[in-house]
């Protein structure tokens, strides 16, 4: 005899850089072991591919996750998170001043998604611009743990984000590009023009949001700006 099966519940929310509503279930328990396999693996590329597979099940609407920009993934789960497990999130902070471990709550309903700046060209002459897509999930993927803070990951993944280079009205896609073709571009910036690709990088849209505590021990105001998925669950 088949067992009953539970309907869940639907909610909406918005993909940042699209602006579009998509419609979505919390998650279910065979969707949150795959999360905690994933967890437990302590490999951000597993995590990461874990995090799309359950967001890819839970929404409703046709959407190209291959296509969604990294803040995306990391707003969707965020709604799937609250709706699924609960809205209040449990962590703990250092106090800047004496090193105490302060416990403390967020509400994760109170977080607003990103703010996304639609221009995504940056001039490097009067005549020439890059035009860049947003880092997506398949692009972090490539890299191993920690090679984005070096300074050949940085590079390779400025790289892999441009979507062509302008030069008066003359546009080359990057797709029709080769790899060397692009790096021996790069490689002939001088400094401030490099300078003002990386500056787009550095603010790129990211999910973030501001705690304030009073240590429990020395009374010290304390600031923190949580930023990215992994801060608000660790």
């Amino acid at each position: 005899m088949a067992l009953p099966k539970l309907n869940s519940s639907r909610y909406e929310t918005i993909v940042p850089s699209t602006g579009q509503t998509i419609e979505y279930r919390p998650y279910l328990v065979k969707e949150e072991k795959i999360l905690m396999i994933a967890l437990e693996s302590k490999d951000q590329q597993q995590v990461l591919r874990s995090v799309k597979d359950v967001i890819k099940a839970c929404v409703l609407d046709d959407i190209n996750m291959e296509k969604l920009a990294i803040f995306d993934i990391e707003s969707l789960f965020l709604s799937l998170r609250a709706k699924s497990v609960g809205e209040i999130v449990s962590l703990n902070s250092k106090c800047s001043e004496c090193g105490t471990v302060n416990p403390y709550t967020i509400n994760l309903s109170d977080i607003q998604p990103p703010e996304v700046n639609t221009n995504r060209m940056v001039e490097l002459t009067d005549t020439i611009s890059v035009k860049f897509n947003y880092p997506k999930a398949a692009d972090l993927e490539k890299f191993k743990e920690g090679e984005l803070e070096t300074v050949d990951g940085a590079f390779k993944l400025i790289k892999s984000c441009i979507d062509g280079i302008y030069d008066d009205d003359k546009v080359y896609p990057a797709k029709d590009e080769t790899d060397k073709s692009l790096t021996e571009f790069l490689d002939g910036l001088n400094n401030v023009q490099f300078g003002a690709l990386t500056e787009f990088f550095e603010n790129l849209p990211v999910l973030k949001h501001t705690i304030e505590f009073n240590c429990v021990k020395c009374d010290k105001k304390n600031e923190i700006e949580l930023r990215g998925l992994q801060s608000f669950f660790t």
